[in-house]
């Protein structure tokens, strides 16, 4: 069956921006010395600095920055706090993927299949940052076919917090081939329209990334 469709309205500034930079940061554009001031990213925006300022706020809140003396900075977490984070995501992605998968649309599963193609392809031409990208348009596409948008932004929100180690884990290529073939187990899962298989496979994923994602955390704050 299929989903009634959001009536999405147009972004205002605020959103532009929040969108903006949770993506920069989803891909690995933003770095931990990378500090964020609103009035500098309003100027290069060429917006006011209002809207930028509550994007930033909105990005503290979720626990993505947290604030300094002069702006924002990424928040960093600790090996337990990923833990603890994917612990949450386990109560809920294998049901938000059982329901997209009963839910699922032919954009929805275009998008996910094309999104394999470009993962795949990524990884064979050894392009990390690209790869990342092509991962982020995967998950998007099938957490968008989730008819539950509250749900959507929670799952949005705690993915966002484990951003550092997963980019630093997508550089190295065997990781990059485990999450190809992880992803399309996924997508066959949704094509064959299996929700049980479906939310099988996102729990295996989240297990595989927790683990890994901690031990690499523990790397990056021991450097």
């Amino acid at each position: 069956m299929a989903a009634t469709p959001y009536k999405k309205r147009e972004p205002n500034i605020r959103e532009q921006v929040y969108g903006m930079l949770r993506q920069d940061i989803a891909l690995g554009k933003i770095s931990f010395e990378v500090r964020l001031v609103d009035n500098e990213i309003a100027a290069s925006l060429n917006v006011s600095r209002m809207p930028v300022r509550e994007a930033l706020l909105q990005l503290k809140n979720e626990g993505v920055l947290e604030s300094t003396s002069r702006g924002f900075v990424l928040k960093i977490y600790t090996p337990q706090d990923i833990e603890d984070i994917f612990s949450v995501r386990l109560l809920l992605e294998p049901s938000a993927a059982h329901l997209a998968c009963q839910h699922q649309s032919a954009v929805g599963l275009r998008a996910m299949g094309q999104a394999v193609a470009r993962i795949e392809a990524t990884h064979q031409q050894g392009d990390p940052l690209d790869n990342i990208q092509a991962n982020w348009s995967f998950r998007s596409a099938w957490i968008n076919m989730v008819p539950n948008k509250q749900l959507i932004d929670t799952m949005e929100r705690l993915h966002d917090r484990a951003d550092q180690a997963r980019i630093a884990c997508l550089q190295d290529p065997l990781f990059r081939r485990e999450t190809l073939q992880r992803a399309q187990g996924i997508y066959q899962a949704f094509e064959q329209g299996q929700p049980e298989q479906a939310a099988q496979k996102i729990h295996e994923n989240l297990v595989i990334c927790s683990s890994a994602y901690c031990i690499k955390q523990a790397e990056l704050l021991s450097h």
